[in-house]
């Protein structure tokens, strides 16, 4: 059986979601979740195809990013088969010199499995940087629900106003 890259399919509630976009065929969604304040990525797997569209979607959206815009975003990398390859870390460090001047809060959700410890110490490492940088965060999840109420509650304390503007 494939992988759902539809979100909603893991998501208990309503998560007032556009329309998906594939960004890779059966591999890879897009979607902007939660009124059209955050994004959502559903990965099937991490090959080269995958991470690149994902990479590059997210290259997409920094071009247009107003910089007082905390960006929110949700990664689905539950499936079985989404492992951290050394190729994804290159990939990502790329990302992370486009988005100095984004701060972001986004979770990471995974499967509850020895191999996806990786991810967890990868994104360990990327929030030691940001939080030096005191403007970003991301958080590990095992549950579709427990990540995008996360999310939620990030919104409604108003995390996503400008704080810098009086």
């Amino acid at each position: 059986m494939a992988y759902s890259l539809d979100l909603q399919d893991y998501v208990s509630f309503d998560i007032q979601a556009s329309p998906m976009e594939i960004l890779a065929p059966n591999k890879l969604s897009f979607r902007w979740i939660l009124d059209n304040k955050a994004l959502a990525f559903v990965a099937a797997d991490a090959t080269r195809q995958t991470v690149d569209a994902w990479i590059d979607k997210q290259l997409e959206l920094i071009k247009t990013w107003a910089p007082n815009r905390v960006a929110f975003m949700i990664n689905s990398f539950a499936a079985p088969d989404c492992v951290v390859t050394p190729y994804a870390r290159q990939r990502l460090n790329d990302i992370l010199k486009h988005t100095s001047h984004i701060r972001s809060l986004s979770c990471t959700i995974i499967a509850r499995s020895a191999l996806a410890m990786p991810v967890v110490l990868l994104s360990n490492a990327i929030n030691s940087t940001a939080r030096r940088q005191n403007k970003s965060q991301n958080m590990i999840f095992y549950s579709h629900d427990e990540g995008v109420r996360w999310l939620q509650r990030r919104i409604a304390e108003g995390e996503f106003i400008n704080r810098t503007s009086t």
